[in-house]
């Protein structure tokens, strides 16, 4: 018995400690995968089982100057991250598009893509109180299988991604979401704010713009496999790409159904 804990915990530090980056293996939520997975856990248990039973003899909380703040701090950020990576990695040339492998110095820039890869982690985490006040508004039909095992797989991926391999090829996939979040949260802050001038068709062309993201995703983590010459770790994209797939078959489930089979069934 001692000899199994003795190489459990032996195995745990190689991947713990020894395979982790050294640059940001002691930021905020990123030295132990513990603390991710607790709150990874409680989220999980608030939004299926504990929220809706406090919430369940309660009258849905008004958190609308809540949820503005919310939404604007996230429109900040989104956008703040998607012109760090357009500005400091893209346009002058220094990430390449196609294939750009993960640059392990510790030069200045380099820090600074570390620096944001960890932000992209922390909003994740922020991202999941979307789904706290659905529960705390008594929008239950919002807390969907999709909606929840989007956030926590977006949780894990951004802590891998932060504590493994932050910078390279995979900072695309930061920088596109980060598009499709400013807008989506553009979206919701009009909507809560200046609810007349949403139209119907807005919501439909988001979700649109969502899986066009994953596609572009796919597409981008997909061709590394066949690309021999590129650095980038191809353990990454056959572990990224089971994950993207599924997601974008969800989204697409829910978009046929929401606009596709409702609209003929009302024609």
């Amino acid at each position: 018995m001692a000899t199994i804990i003795r190489n459990i915990t032996s195995y745990y530090q190689y991947v713990n400690d020894e395979l982790a980056d050294p640059r940001t293996n002691n930021f905020f939520l990123v030295s132990s995968p513990l603390p991710i997975l607790l709150i990874m856990y409680l989220y999980h248990k608030f939004v299926r089982s504990w929220g809706p039973a406090f919430m369940a003899n309660r009258e849905p909380y008004n958190l609308k100057t809540q949820i503005i703040l919310y939404n604007i701090v996230q429109i900040f950020l989104s956008g703040y991250l998607a012109k760090e990576c357009l500005t400091r990695l893209y346009l002058n040339g220094y990430y390449s598009m196609w294939c750009q492998k993960i640059n392990y110095d510790d030069s200045p820039l380099e820090l600074v893509v570390v620096q944001r890869v960890w932000l992209y982690y922390m909003i994740k985490i922020v991202d999941l109180l979307d789904t706290v006040f659905f529960v705390l508004r008594k929008k239950f039909s919002q807390v969907s299988f999709l909606h929840v095992y989007h956030h926590l797989g977006m949780c894990m991926l951004g802590f891998i991604g932060t504590k493994y391999i932050p910078g390279g090829h995979g900072v695309m996939l930061g920088f596109i979401n980060s598009i499709v979040h400013a807008v989506m949260y553009s979206y919701y802050l009009v909507s809560i704010v200046r609810p007349q001038w949403v139209r119907q068709w807005w919501k439909k062309y988001i979700t649109q713009l969502q899986i066009a993201q994953f596609l572009l995703l796919i597409l981008h983590f997909g061709h590394v496999l066949f690309e021999p010459s590129c650095e980038y770790p191809k353990w990454i994209s056959f572990m990224f790409l089971p994950h993207n797939i599924f997601i974008l078959f969800l989204f697409s489930d829910f978009y046929i159904k929401t606009y596709i089979l409702k609209k003929n069934k009302t024609k």
